[in-house]
């Protein structure tokens, strides 16, 4: 029963990084350096800076984390994954992540999987006797494949081949069977014509369907079958015909799913064109039905007594996210929003007994669990938190009692933490707060931490707005600090008030080195209702820039803060604000650093694969159509008031911001004679994967503030 994220990453929201300044500061002051002639690389920092940090890089990438907290259905274990990148001389790729078992009553936590792999997504069947689990191991380019290990241990077990790769999969209540989407792979006349040079592909037609799946896992939770050998076969659900399934959830009886369909599979439909059927799994049987195509619909579950679907999803096609709590009849009927004007974004769901729906929801900067009454949605109980921890995936037992979550807090990253409520709808609150199971960054312990803390202000149009704040460490005496803005991207996302030290924004590196480091929830994030995630639609660039503007603004009023040493930074959407912040806002900012951000929108939808997404729920108009709107916003329109020394990182295989946008704004930048360093990095998409690729982009830009913010 799993409850997992909170803080999804959704279409350009990659949680990087953004910054911005505020109110009419006096113009940067910039430190004294070479200036390129168009044609020629600008003056590059040196490869290594002041010594003796203790957060660096290395450090920061080598984190270990936990996520995916499932605990077991009696409630006594939780078994978790723990990702850590590989080491500096094991074949390149992302990180290695491997299954853990923890006793909730305490004790050491027991590694499941042993194997370089890529182990992620496990899930208890339900009568607990086994584990299944997404693993991608043993060749140069192995697929993700569905298994399925004993609770108590031993060798897993594929349950699907070697060619097609497996999305998702959710076990059938009697535990006898298991659901999956998997991508049809390639056929072998594909694959023969592929080898002639018979390559080519036209574009939307040579699509391959998310199919459906159902294989049988009966004898493996009965301790049967965990050796090698040939995987069951599994067979397509027949109801589903050619369309595309995105999430799904088993009915009670295991005898029909419910399944958010597209006709294609194309990346804006798994957006913006799904609707939900009732997939019969009878031979021969028909679809149905149950909810047209309203917006976006996330996660789906089937209440126990069948007569019930909830969901989480938006309230209509112009709703940034999924956010919002459904229920609708099985029978059919209008959906009811459970949520309605709450200021709070939905995160996973679960059903309990007595048409109680536990949830998990982000309230601004902070997370909480809570019961919600299907019949009466005013029937809301605490079960854990709001409190010091934010939490990301949470699960419950099959009680609704006991629930186990990794959470983090300013302290370090996320751990596992078990907590022993009523649940179920039968009580007000948790028992007892919750108890930590894991301790996976001891080394982190005696590092220097900056004081965080959630930040409150007012936009200059009279907004309430908040973010998370990271205090200097060190010397509290110096008569003015640099400040370091990171805006995440999205701009569906926000920053919680937990860990925030990552390899794209290293908060307490930057602390560490006597920086402010402030992370803004502007309007159009998430966690406040679907009020403030629209607040910014038709004006791009506008007021929800200014919402950090005036945050910086407030930062100087209240800490001593440089106007003269502002830095911007961010990835994805942030990467955009950093690119207005370089050239629109450059007045304000003396050093820029953009992940793969969009320096002209016009171009950027004929690039990326979620125009229509992007244009439907980010402002609500499109580009092609108020053509002037989008010149204005494109951070490629305002080139002459640029001066900011930028740095900008790309991955080479981005498809969601694609690689040209970042070479617009470096072409731009270096025609203007501005410092700009440009680094490109083979095989990353949107985010980097591989730890020395992670570790040199952090290098880069810690380096870039450094020498332009003089740290």
């Amino acid at each position: 029963m799993s409850i997992r994220s909170c803080a999804r990453l959704l279409p350009l929201a990659l949680v990087l990084t953004c910054a911005a300044s505020s109110g009419a500061a006096p113009a940067p002051e910039r430190v004294a350096q070479s200036v390129a002639p168009p044609g020629q690389p600008a003056e590059v920092p040196p490869a290594a800076t002041a010594v003796g940090w203790r957060w660096t890089p290395d450090v920061i990438v080598d984190t270990t984390r936990l996520s995916s907290a499932q605990i077991s259905p009696d409630g006594a274990r939780v078994v978790y994954v723990a990702t850590k990148p590989r080491a500096a001389d094991a074949p390149r790729g992302g990180a290695w992540s491997n299954l853990w078992v923890v006793p909730v009553a305490g004790g050491a936590p027991r590694r499941l999987t042993t194997a370089d792999a890529e182990d992620k997504s496990p899930a208890w069947s339900p009568d607990g006797r086994a584990i299944a689990f997404l693993s991608a191991r043993g060749a140069d380019k192995p697929k993700t494949r569905l298994y399925v290990i004993p609770a108590d241990g031993g060798e897993p077990r594929a349950l699907t081949g070697e060619k097609g790769d497996v999305d998702s999969f959710a076990w059938s209540r009697d535990s006898r069977s298991i659901a999956f989407v998997a991508v049809d792979p390639k056929s072998d006349a594909k694959e023969k014509d592929e080898k002639a040079g018979r390559d080519w592909q036209v574009v939307d037609q040579d699509l391959r369907p998310r199919r459906l799946w159902i294989v049988q896992a009966g004898g493996i939770t009965a301790g049967a079958g965990a050796g090698p050998g040939a995987p069951p076969a599994p067979r397509p659900v027949e109801a589903l015909g050619e369309r595309s399934v995105w999430e799904f959830g088993w009915g009670p009886d295991a005898r029909s799913i419910i399944a958010a369909v597209s006709d294609t599979p194309r990346t804006d439909d798994s957006y913006m064109a799904k609707r939900i059927l009732i997939l019969p799994l009878d031979p021969g049987a028909k679809s149905r039905q149950l909810i047209g195509n309203v917006g976006k619909i996330g996660q789906l579950y089937w209440s126990l007594d069948g007569a019930r679907i909830a969901w989480r999803g938006g309230v209509d096609g112009s709703d940034p996210s999924v956010g919002s709590l459904f229920v609708a009849d099985v029978t059919g009927g209008a959906p009811r929003n459970l949520t309605a004007d709450r200021e709070e974004s939905v995160g996973d769901i679960v059903w309990m007994e007595g048409n109680t729906i536990v949830v998990s929801v982000v309230q601004g900067t902070r997370t909480a669990l809570i019961a919600i009454g299907a019949r009466d949605p005013a029937s809301r109980r605490v079960l854990v938190g709001p409190g010091a921890l934010v939490f990301g995936d949470a699960s419950a037992s099959r009680d609704g009692r006991r629930f186990a979550f990794t959470a983090s807090n300013a302290g370090g990253p996320a751990e596992v933490y078990a907590a022993t409520g009523e649940g179920g709808g039968r009580g007000s609150a948790s028992s007892q707060a919750p108890r930590r199971l894991t301790d996976a960054n001891p080394r982190l312990a005696s590092l220097p931490r900056g004081t965080q803390e959630t930040f409150s202000y007012k936009a200059s149009d009279g907004l309430a707005l908040e973010g998370v704040l990271i205090h200097p460490a060190g010397d509290p005496q110096r008569e003015s600090y640099p400040l370091v803005v990171v805006v995440h991207g999205g701009p569906e996302s926000q920053y919680l008030d937990g860990w925030n030290t990552s390899y794209g924004g290293p908060g307490q590196a930057l602390a560490e080195r006597g920086c402010y480091v402030f992370y803004p929830n502007y309007r159009g994030s998430t966690g406040r209702g679907v009020g403030f995630a629209k607040a910014d639609h038709k004006d791009l660039g506008g007021r929800e820039f200014q919402d950090v503007l005036d945050g910086v603004d407030a930062l100087r009023e209240r800490f001593r803060v440089d106007a003269r040493r502002v830095g911007i930074t961010g990835g994805s959407y942030g990467g955009y604000f950093t690119g207005l912040g370089v050239t629109r806002w450059s007045d304000r900012f003396a050093a820029g650093v953009s992940f793969f951000g969009i320096s002209d929108w016009l171009s950027f939808l004929g690039q990326s694969d979620i125009p229509v997404e992007n244009s439907a729920v980010h402002w609500s108009l499109s580009c092609y159509e108020q053509r002037e709107t989008c010149r204005n916003a494109s951070p490629i329109e305002h080139l002459e008031k640029a001066v900011t020394p930028t740095l900008i990182l790309q991955g080479d295989a981005d498809a969601r911001v694609p690689k040209p946008q970042s070479d617009q704004l470096y072409a731009a930048l270096r025609w203007k004679a501005i410092p700009v360093e440009y680094v490109v990095f083979p095989r990353e998409k949107h985010g980097f994967t591989e730890r020395e690729h992670q570790i040199e982009a952090c290098r880069r830009l810690l380096l870039w503030f450094e020498k332009y913010l003089r740290l």
